[in-house]
C-alpha cells in the first residue's frame, strides 16, 4: 500500500506543478496583452525552434500553448482521482473503466495535436516544413495511450467476471 501512496503523490505533485505552469503562462499572456508585448517578443524571438516576431504569432502560440496544458491538467486531475478510487474504493467500477479509457483518448488526442501544432506552427513562423516525429516524445506517449485504452477493456472483463463470480456465489 506503501508504493501506493507514493504513486498518489507523485500524481499530486505533478498536477499541482502543472497547474502552476498554466498559470504563468496565462500571467505571460495577459502581461503580452495589457502592458507589454515587445518584451515577450524579445525573449521568444532567441528561441531554437522557431522565431516569434509579431503580436499575433505570439498571442496564437501562448493561447495554444494554454490549452494545450489544460487538456494534460485535465489528463493529470482525471488520472489523479482514478489512482485515488483504485487505493481506496473498490476495483473494477464502471468510473475506473470510464478513466482509463478517456485518459488513453485524450492522451492520443492531445499528443497528435501537439505534434501538428508544432508542425503548423515551424511551416509558418519558420516559412519551411519540417516534420520530425522523436521515437520517444511522441511514440511512446502515443503507446502509453493506447496501453491505458487496453487496460480499460482488461478491466472491464475483469468486471464482468467478478459480476458472473459475485452471481455464483
Amino acid at each position: 500500500m506503501r508504493s501506493s501512496e507514493w504513486t498518489k503523490n507523485i500524481f499530486s505533485v505533478t498536477y499541482y506543478l502543472l497547474v502552476i505552469g498554466w498559470i504563468l503562462l496565462l500571467g505571460i499572456l495577459l502581461y503580452a496583452i495589457f502592458i507589454n508585448s515587445d518584451e515577450i517578443l524579445e525573449v521568444m524571438g532567441d528561441a531554437e525552434e522557431f522565431q516569434i516576431k509579431s503580436e499575433n504569432a505570439l498571442y496564437t502560440c501562448l493561447t495554444y500553448g494554454l490549452l494545450s496544458g489544460a487538456l494534460w491538467i485535465y489528463i493529470l486531475y482525471v488520472f489523479k482521482n482514478l489512482i485515488q478510487n483504485l487505493i481506496y474504493g473498490p476495483l473494477f467500477t464502471k468510473l475506473q473503466i470510464a478513466s482509463f479509457n478517456l485518459i488513453g483518448q485524450l492522451i492520443i488526442f492531445t499528443s497528435i495535436l501537439d505534434a501538428l501544432s508544432i508542425v503548423i506552427v515551424k511551416a509558418i513562423l519558420n516559412s519551411r516544413l519540417e516534420i520530425e516525429f522523436d521515437l520517444f516524445d511522441f511514440w511512446f506517449v502515443i503507446a502509453i495511450g493506447t496501453f491505458l485504452i487496453f487496460l480499460s477493456q482488461i478491466f472491464n472483463k475483469a468486471r464482468m467476471l467478478k459480476q458472473e463470480n459475485d452471481l455464483t456465489v
